[in-house]
């Protein structure tokens, strides 16, 4: 999925207009969301009625033939003109990774992209901590467990896609780096209702919250950050922030998970929420220096 992403950052640069770039992955973002969840349960259901793990495989490798067949019709839409230049390979992608998320960001590379780390790992464990947590409570939540994640899962869809396609909140007008904060703060006010106040309406607002803003983040992130990036580096420079990005999100997001199945609730939330404060300083103190 990065590789499919970072083709598509190409396409995008080449061939939309910089106003507009933003709505564009906002709206691709949006349908990834919303088919993702209803592709694997319709799989689901497929294996549950047939009990045939053969005919789900058969019919996901159809759905991969379905897109290339796709792509080759309509190849004229995405194809870029190709630009010819000196020695490609010899053009560092890490200097001009730093000039632009200082240009754009008013951070250095290190800060942003460390709080883009930290901030991935606090929200991809939410899902697995939300799913250990509604188990003890759901008898207070006045739903079964199902139904609960079911509404989670809906509200975090729901607010992604609203996020993505609308531009006229008050959070467009955000820069990068105050979206950034109000990004951090979203997971952490989630953690924060689970811990002290678990009642069904307000952890879903968080959730809403938290695929709200990143609805917003992503979009605007590389649609500004397009701007500043050479044609020729555009795949290798979103190559290169994806990988760091996602890097420490998986061991993170399980060392989270784990310290739930060791410890208990309580540190696992307390935990994310330390990291999302450490984000947050970190966030405002480079700024800061960086403005000096």
């Amino acid at each position: 999925m990065v590789v499919i992403y970072n083709l598509l950052t190409i396409v995008i640069q080449a061939r939309i207009a910089p106003a507009s770039r933003q709505q564009v992955m906002g709206v691709n973002s949006s349908v990834g969301t919303l088919i993702e969840p209803l592709g694997q349960t319709l799989g689901v259901l497929i294996i549950a009625q047939s009990h045939n793990y053969a005919l789900a495989g058969i019919i996901n490798a159809l759905t991969f033939i379905l897109a290339a067949g796709c792509l080759l019709i309509g190849r004229t839409t995405i194809k870029t003109t190709e630009t010819m230049v000196t020695s490609p390979q010899q053009l560092p992608v890490w200097p001009v990774i730093q000039r632009v998320m200082r240009n754009v960001t008013g951070m250095d590379a290190v800060s942003y992209l460390g709080n883009l780390m930290i901030l991935n790992v606090a929200t991809m464990s939410l899902d697995a901590i939300l799913n250990l947590k509604f188990i003890s409570l759901a008898p207070q939540l006045h739903v079964s467990y199902s139904v609960a994640i079911l509404l989670v899962n809906i509200v975090l869809i729901a607010g992604n896609v609203l996020g993505g396609v609308t531009k006229t909140t008050w959070f467009d007008r955000c820069s990068l780096y105050q979206l950034l904060l109000v990004a951090i703060l979203a997971p952490a006010l989630t953690y924060t209702i689970l811990l002290w106040w678990p009642r069904l309406t307000l952890i879903l607002v968080g959730m809403f919250a938290v695929g709200f803003i990143s609805g917003k983040l992503d979009p605007k992130m590389f649609a500004i950050m397009m701007r500043e990036v050479e044609p020729e580096l555009t795949g290798s420079f979103f190559g290169t922030i994806s990988s760091i990005v996602t890097l420490a999100a998986p061991i993170g997001s399980v060392g989270i998970v784990l310290l739930y199945n060791w410890v208990g609730t309580n540190a696992s939330c307390l935990l994310a929420i330390g990291l999302c404060l450490v984000a947050f300083v970190w966030a405002i103190y480079a700024h800061r220096s960086a403005s000096i």
